[in-house]
């Protein structure tokens, strides 16, 4: 192989494996999203994962003098909502632009957009929706 040819190559190689980590080190990001969320004055606070799961509930001591149960629940709902709507709004903004169209920011593995090895890059042109060459 010339040398020119394998400088190349190497070149192509090196700003791959680049590009895997700086997506890798974005999946680790994206995995420590988490939003928290108050509601009735401060009374509820929930914290959720970035998946909207609820990982921590609170009560003011308050609480149960100043709400019923219905009321509680509506509280515990609307904190959970609007942690949620935060996640999604923290993940949008983290994944504009590397997401492919039409694929989900929630669980999408970005890792995936680069296989560990580039043995086929047709395959990666098509993930990332780029037109063949």
């Amino acid at each position: 192989m010339r040398a020119e040819w394998q400088a190349h190559i190497d070149e192509l190689l090196q700003t791959y494996q680049e590009k895997r980590q700086q997506i890798a080190d974005m999946q680790s990001r994206l995995e420590a999203i988490e939003a928290e969320a108050e509601a009735a004055d401060g009374m509820v606070r929930v914290k959720v994962d970035r998946q909207g799961r609820l990982t921590s509930l609170e009560f003011d001591p308050r609480v149960q003098r100043k709400l019923g149960s219905e009321e509680l629940a509506e509280a515990i709902l609307e904190a959970s909502k609007d942690a949620q709507a935060q996640v999604a709004e923290q993940m949008r903004t983290a994944m504009q632009g590397l997401v492919p169209e039409g694929q989900s920011e929630g669980g999408f593995d970005l890792t995936k957009l680069l296989p560990e090895r580039p043995d086929d890059f047709e395959a990666v042109r098509e993930r990332l929706r780029m037109p063949p060459r």
